[in-house]
């Protein structure tokens, strides 16, 4: 016998979403339309963080999850539907960038991302639908206090990556005394070299280019030294910039196999030290839906999953399939990008973003290191530096490069201060940020649209003596994610999704294995709330109760990774 299913209970929430959901987003003001052929400084994210709420004050929320050791703000913003539900009711995609601060366009990326988000709602139905049925949790900066440094004061490209705590780095009993410094007054902290008598020296001056030194020959003699980053011996130890800004790496922190300093360089005291990602990981912890998550790194153009160790658990092959799905596919998608294993293709991570929201969340994770060799004329995947050094004076028109000026050093005497400005290593020039930004962004979107989508697929009844029914409820998954990873089932990280039929008295419930054999696992316990270990992607999940009743029932799916789904039965 063949249910009735009605939509009757539904059909308030479906009105609201036919007349909302496809329409493009009327802002309440003028909203924000920030440049992607640059690198915006914390302030203008900011600033279009706050012109996002003030334009779609219905559809999002600007909050701070707390102050960070430099007393900046952790800022999150959410994206919501509120035609289409309650954020806890469905999937979330968490995005985070910059907790790294020198990575400085991982911000950009993430801003990008909530730019594209609003500008294309009711344009483009993958957006329109992704949009109605999914929240975005989205903190563009983890570490603004570091990030304002890289942009205000003088910076290296890899400096400052580390959160603004102080510590004795070099032992000595004093804290952070013996950083770079600007010596020439350029507003760069670059590099420094000396000519030295023939054969003191370790290298010499390229042939063609001056501004190069490059390695001896077997039996030649050298003429120059390679000091290193510009800098004095601030605390007349002997050394140059050894006890900089205390280093503790703000993706060694979080919560999920973290390792202490001796094993992992920049691991804090205990995991979740610092309120950067303490604050995020507190505030999750809150958040159950959270089933994919995206940070944003750079250098070298890589889609990394995990583990990010070698002694972590293998991951559960039904979650490396899907993951292998959008990794494949993003190496399509963004030319140049490698999809890699984190500890096996680049280095061992403890403590890292996605080792935490999938140790602890279950949620499908990927870091992307963006950019990479874009000077890299010869295609052979590596960079010279001659073609660096072409890249600047062809396509830059010199920009990239400070050249060599004298300079009397305390230490070293007639030395030369020069070399490659702070914004030019890691992240790309303007004019190939945008187009790198969207690559990323789609990459995204693919991910976020396939985040579970549950739907009541139909229900079969068998009429039995008097009021009784054996009923088979269908639930099907379009899309590749589980609505609940395998590694949430094995480690029991969440809970599993929950089934019920009101309306009527259950007596007896399962999930059916194989329909035509009988094959049903029977709950034991409350078969009127039946525990379901989720439904795989692009499958169907079928379900068993055993009902006395009569007239409409209702079937209510409740998924934390896949959302809320509802049915209606009629019994005859």
């Amino acid at each position: 016998m063949k249910a009735k299913t009605s939509i009757l209970p539904v059909l308030p929430v479906l009105i609201c979403f036919i007349l909302t959901a496809g329409t493009p987003l009327k802002p309440k003001v003028t909203p924000p339309d920030p440049h992607f052929n640059r690198l915006n400084h914390n302030t203008v994210i900011y600033d279009a963080l706050k012109g996002y709420n003030a334009a779609y004050p219905d559809w999002t929320k600007l909050e701070s999850l707390g102050k960070t050791l430099g007393g900046g703000d952790t800022w999150l913003l959410t994206i919501n539907n509120p035609a289409t539900g309650k954020p806890d009711d469905k999937p979330a995609f968490y995005i985070d960038g910059a907790i790294h601060a020198n990575e400085a366009q991982s911000a950009d990326t993430v801003l990008y991302i909530i730019d594209f988000l609003f500008k294309n709602y009711g344009k483009l139905p993958k957006i329109t639908e992704t949009m109605d049925r999914a929240v975005f949790y989205i903190i563009p900066i983890v570490s603004p206090d570091s990030r304002v440094k890289w942009f205000d004061e003088p910076a290296t490209p890899h400096y400052p990556r580390t959160v603004q705590i102080a510590i004795d780095d070099d032992r000595d009993g004093a804290l952070d005394e013996d950083g770079f410094d600007d010596l020439n007054g350029d507003g760069e902290i670059t590099m420094m070299r000396k000519k030295v008598p023939l054969g003191q020296g370790n290298m010499k001056l390229h042939p063609k280019d001056s501004r190069l030194l490059v390695p001896l020959e077997p039996h030649e003699l050298g003429d120059y030294i390679m000091i290193g980053t510009e800098g004095i011996d601030n605390d007349g130890d002997g050394r140059l910039n050894e006890d900089t800004v205390g280093y503790i790496d703000p993706n060694r922190t979080w919560g999920y196999n973290w390792q202490p300093r001796y094993v992992q360089a920049g691991a804090p005291q205990y995991p979740l030290q610092i309120p950067e990602t303490r604050n995020i990981a507190m505030w999750a912890a809150q958040r159950p839906n959270i089933a994919a998550i995206q940070s944003f790194h750079n250098y070298g153009r890589m889609i990394l999953r995990g583990p990010g160790s070698k002694d972590e658990k293998p991951f559960p092959t039904e979650d490396i399939q899907v993951l292998d799905f959008f990794g494949k596919e993003g190496e399509k998608m963004m030319p140049g990008y490698n999809y890699y294993i984190s500890w096996k293709d680049l280095y061992t991570v403890y403590g890292g973003t996605t080792e935490h929201f999938y140790g602890i969340h279950g949620a499908l994770s990927f870091t992307n290191e963006l950019n990479g060799t874009e000077q890299d004329f010869d295609k052979d995947g590596k960079v010279s530096p001659e073609e660096k050094m072409k890249f600047n004076d062809q396509l830059t028109m010199g920009r990239m490069f400070v050249d060599w000026k004298p300079y009397k050093h305390p230490t070293y005497g007639d030395i030369e201060i020069g070399g490659y400005r702070h914004d030019t290593e890691r992240p790309p020039e303007g004019w190939r940020l945008e187009e790198d930004c969207h690559r990323n962004c789609a990459f995204v979107m693919l991910h976020a649209y396939h985040l579970p989508k549950l739907e009541f697929a139909g229900a079969d009844v068998e009429k039995l003596d008097g009021n009784l029914y054996k009923i088979y409820v269908s639930v099907r998954n379009s899309r590749a994610m589980h609505s609940r990873s395998y590694k949430a089932r094995r480690e029991k990280l969440t809970r599993p999704d929950i089934a019920t039929l009101s309306g009527g008295k259950v007596l007896a419930s399962g999930v059916v294995n194989n329909r035509f054999t009988n094959n049903i696992k029977m709950q034991k316990h409350r078969p009127e709330r039946l525990m379901v270990e989720g439904v795989d992607g692009r499958s169907v999940r079928m379900l068993y109760f055993l009902v006395e009743g009569k007239g409409d029932l209702k079937f209510n799916y409740d998924s934390q990774h896949g959302g809320k789904l509802q049915g209606a039965v009629t019994l005859r």
